[in-house]
């Protein structure tokens, strides 16, 4: 995703928008004034989803506030969602790599104690479970 870019003209009507009551407009993360030539950003609201994420709420907030709140904050957050997501539709593969770890879970290959390597056998050749079908009484 790519960071929009505000033109002048938008940052202007942010900044007069930010301080409608009082003279200079106020940090949305650490709550202290925002003055004339000090470094600022277009920040989302902390309180509402990032914009990684939908969210559309913006507010004005020092430079040094924004990108430390995205870095601690934001960027974890977006990465773990994606996560989730990646998880929760099949596209992340759990047990395995770029490569299969010789005779690991995913291998058809096994190794026996002694260090023999062995096919793996598939659940129906498996012998029957030491339990009856109906389960232990």
């Amino acid at each position: 995703m790519t960071r929009r870019r505000y033109s002048a003209r938008e940052r202007t009507a942010l900044w007069d928008q930010c301080c409608s009551e009082q003279e200079f407009p106020i940090c949305n993360i650490c709550g202290l004034f925002v003055f004339p030539g000090q470094a600022w950003d277009v920040s989302h609201d902390p309180q509402n989803a990032p914009a990684a994420l939908g969210g559309d709420a913006v507010g004005i907030a020092h430079r040094r506030c924004n990108r430390r709140h995205g870095a601690v904050v934001v960027t974890p957050l977006v990465a773990k969602i994606k996560r989730i997501r990646a998880k929760h539709i099949g596209a992340h593969e759990c047990e395995r790599g770029r490569r299969a770890m010789p005779c690991g879970r995913a291998s058809p290959w096994r190794k026996k104690l002694s260090g023999e390597v062995v096919m793996r056998m598939a659940p129906s050749e498996c012998r029957p479970s030491a339990f009856p079908k109906g389960g232990i009484r």
